[in-house]
């Protein structure tokens, strides 16, 4: 059998019963999301769910699925600073800041390059984007592996409890293919800032001090 046709009965194999999550190994799961599939990988501190974040129709089956209000902003997480580079504008400031903080919990808000790059905006809920590099290295590997930033929500209805395994979040989301893993044991969120010019506002104090 080869790779490709593996892959494929990797994405159809299993029927999902009483909370039966439905596994996938990394390279399935970044395929999926490249087809345009939720899927649910840990983070530091939870599960999170994540789609392609230049695929429209992806990122609003994930606000469907999660019953968010289109308002409420998604971030992203990448591979690495050269991942995020490729679609979205960090300036010297920024980049500072980047190489300082990342892999970590430090979210920034940035701006897409001028030029086409995919990144659905709008569909995402907002003009500029909260993206960083996670310290889990599994959410890195699957970022890479599926070629572009993902979406990284926590796994949960919105309003409620995040997930924290397999099972629950198969119990959550019958039908959401999972990338297995270990959470991490963050308890607090990302801290989130945003530079306008050479001035910085934080706007969430989070794990990361700045």
């Amino acid at each position: 059998m080869s790779n490709e046709h593996a892959e494929e009965d990797d994405l159809r194999y299993g029927q999902v019963g009483e909370f039966r999550p439905v596994i996938v190994k990394l390279r399935s799961a970044a395929a999926a999301i490249r087809r345009g599939h939720i899927i649910a990988f840990p983070t530091e501190s939870f599960y999170a769910l994540g789609v392609d974040a230049t695929n429209d129709d992806a990122i609003r089956a994930l606000f469907s699925a999660k019953l968010r209000m289109r308002n409420k902003p998604v971030a992203l997480i990448a591979g690495n600073s050269k991942q995020v580079m490729k679609y979205l504008r960090l300036n010297r400031h920024e980049l500072i800041l980047a190489k300082k903080h990342w892999p970590g919990p430090f979210t920034m808000i940035v701006q897409p390059r001028k030029k086409r790059t995919g990144i659905q905006t709008k569909a995402l809920g907002a003009v500029a984007i909260g993206v960083r590099v996670p310290a889990h290295a599994g959410a890195r590997r699957l970022a890479l592996a599926a070629g572009v930033p993902i979406t990284a929500t926590s796994a949960n209805i919105s309003g409620q409890p995040p997930t924290k395994s397999p099972r629950t979040v198969a119990r959550v989301f019958p039908d959401i293919l999972i990338l297995t893993g270990r959470c991490g044991k963050q308890r607090k969120p990302s801290t989130v800032v945003q530079i306008k010019g050479k001035y910085l506002t934080l706007i969430r104090q989070g794990a990361a001090r700045v």
